[in-house]
C-alpha cells in the first residue's frame, strides 16, 4: 500500500489516486447531497452527480463547472465565511449526504471545516479529508516550499500540517469511525458516525490549537507516524463496490 525511498526519505503510496476514489465514492454511494471546501480547478468537483456546493476563495475552473448536476452553488469565499453566513441544508434542500475537504493546508483550517462540516450534515454522513499524509518533511511545513529534483513527480506537493487532524481526531473524537486509505498522493481520510449535535472539538478548538501548533513531523517522527497507521487498501474496494459501500453506506 506504500513504499519508502531510503535515498530520498520519502514515502509514496500505491492506491487508487485519489481523484478516482472520490468518483468510485460518488458512483456506488449515490449522495443525495454534496460539500466541498477547496475546489480550485473543479477536477474533484466534476465527479460529483448530485446537487452540490462548492467552496474556493479564488477559483480557477478548468472543467465544466455543472456537468450534468440539476443545481451546483459555488460560493468564492473563505470556507469560514461560508458557514457563518450560509445556511447550507437550506441551500441542498437537506443535510449533506458526502464532504469533501480539501482547503488550506493548515490543521486549524481543517479543523474548523470538519467541525464545520459535521453540523451541516447527519449520523451517516461521509466527510473525507485530503492531503493527512505527508511524503516528507518537507511537505508538512506550513509555508509552500518546493522540493528538488530528487522527490521527482512529488517535488511541486505541499500537505502542510493537516496531519495533525488525525491525531487530534484520535484523542477527542474516539467516537468517531475513521478509514486511512492509501490514496496517492497523500492520502484520503474517510470519516463515519459522525454527531452533527457534538460540541466538542468546537467547545475545545482554542485548547487544541495551543496543544498542537508546536508539533512537527521531522524524518524520525514522519515514519512514526506512517508506522501508526492503519492503511485501509483502496483497490480493491473499488474494485468490489459491496465493499465499498458497506463501510460507507449513506443511507
Amino acid at each position: 500500500m506504500f513504499e519508502f525511498n531510503d535515498a530520498t526519505s520519502s514515502f509514496r503510496l500505491s492506491g487508487e489516486p485519489y481523484l478516482g476514489f472520490l468518483g468510485a465514492l460518488h458512483t456506488h454511494l449515490t449522495p443525495r447531497s454534496y460539500l466541498e471546501v477547496g475546489t480550485e480547478t473543479g477536477a474533484s468537483l466534476a465527479v460529483a452527480q448530485c446537487d452540490s456546493i462548492a467552496v474556493d476563495p479564488q477559483f480557477a475552473l478548468n472543467t465544466s463547472p455543472t456537468g450534468n448536476r440539476k443545481r451546483t452553488f459555488f460560493f468564492q469565499m473563505p470556507s469560514d465565511d461560508f458557514f457563518a453566513s450560509e445556511d447550507v441544508p437550506g441551500l441542498l434542500g437537506r443535510p449533506v449526504d458526502f464532504a469533501f475537504l480539501d482547503g488550506m493546508h493548515r490543521f486549524e483550517f481543517l479543523l474548523r471545516d470538519l467541525i464545520n462540516a459535521e453540523a451541516v450534515g447527519h449520523p451517516r454522513s461521509l466527510i473525507l479529508l485530503h492531503d493527512c499524509l505527508p511524503l516528507n518533511p518537507r511537505m508538512t511545513l506550513r509555508q509552500y516550499v518546493p522540493g528538488d529534483r530528487s522527490e521527482g513527480h512529488s517535488a511541486l506537493f505541499w500537505a502542510g500540517d493537516v496531519w495533525k487532524v488525525l491525531p487530534i481526531l484520535r484523542k477527542y473524537r474516539p467516537d468517531l469511525r475513521i478509514h486511512v486509505l492509501d490514496c496517492p498522493p497523500t492520502g484520503l481520510v474517510a470519516i463515519t458516525r459522525t454527531d452533527p449535535a457534538s460540541r466538542v472539538l468546537a467547545e475545545h478548538y482554542y485548547e487544541i490549537v495551543d496543544e498542537y501548533a508546536e508539533s512537527v513531523l521531522d524524518e524520525k517522527q514522519l515514519q512514526s507516524y506512517w508506522a501508526d497507521l492503519e492503511l485501509t487498501a483502496s483497490r480493491p474496494l473499488c474494485a468490489e463496490p459491496d465493499r465499498l459501500t458497506s463501510l460507507f453506506s449513506l443511507y
